[in-house]
């Protein structure tokens, strides 16, 4: 996990998105990350992906590979993840695809309750309190304290065995979510023995 201790090395600040099977929604949600995280070189910010049921080593769901690239994010080299209490505890921000992930979470680590959000509530609280933040830590606390209520709708459907038309939409709907998240989470890094923050 990251550190706000000032004399310390900076470590990239964690995020870790959780689906299912770690083939759908969860990779594509990593991929588009990475895709962003292209825009801000040098920005402190690791991006990862796991599955509450995933089966480790499982390429990506080809529809879903396709889906991905045609936003351009790519997934040729992706293999499943499982979710696991130490990839859990290395995280500095949990982002689950939909409810039913959340526990999956937290059996592994009850401290990680104040971290971990719907994607979905999480973009709605960055939108709403980047401003007010000076480090991805304190958007995280504040979307803790003010924001982490979850909405009807909130739930990101699982495309697997549906139509290409379904994997399509969840991934624009994913880019619409995990874009935003990514640019709020890189302004509020830090620069520098100063403070200062990144200068995009």
């Amino acid at each position: 996990m990251g550190t706000d201790r000032p004399d310390a090395p900076a470590e990239p600040f964690g995020v870790l998105f959780v689906c299912t099977g770690n083939i759908c929604r969860s990779p594509t949600a990593e991929a588009i990350a990475r895709r962003e995280l292209a825009r801000y070189p040098g920005a402190a910010l690791r991006v990862s992906s796991a599955g509450s049921h995933a089966l480790e080593g499982n390429p990506a769901a080809s529809r879903t590979l396709l889906a991905a690239a045609t936003r351009g994010a790519d997934l040729q080299r992706h293999h499943a993840r499982e979710l696991t209490r130490r990839r859990v505890r290395a995280a500095d921000l949990i982002l689950c695809m939909a409810e039913e992930h959340r526990p999956f979470v937290l059996a592994y680590d009850r401290s990680a309750a104040r971290r971990t959000f719907l994607l979905a509530a999480f973009a709605r609280a960055a939108s709403q309190w980047e401003w007010l933040a000076s480090s991805p830590a304190e958007l995280v606390a504040l979307a803790a304290e003010h924001a982490s209520r979850t909405l009807p709708g909130d739930d990101i459907d699982d495309p697997l065995g549906h139509p290409h038309e379904a994997y399509a939409a969840c991934a624009e709907r994913l880019d619409a979510l995990v874009t935003p998240v990514m640019t709020a989470l890189a302004r509020n890094l830090p620069v520098g023995p100063a403070g200062r923050q990144a200068p995009w």
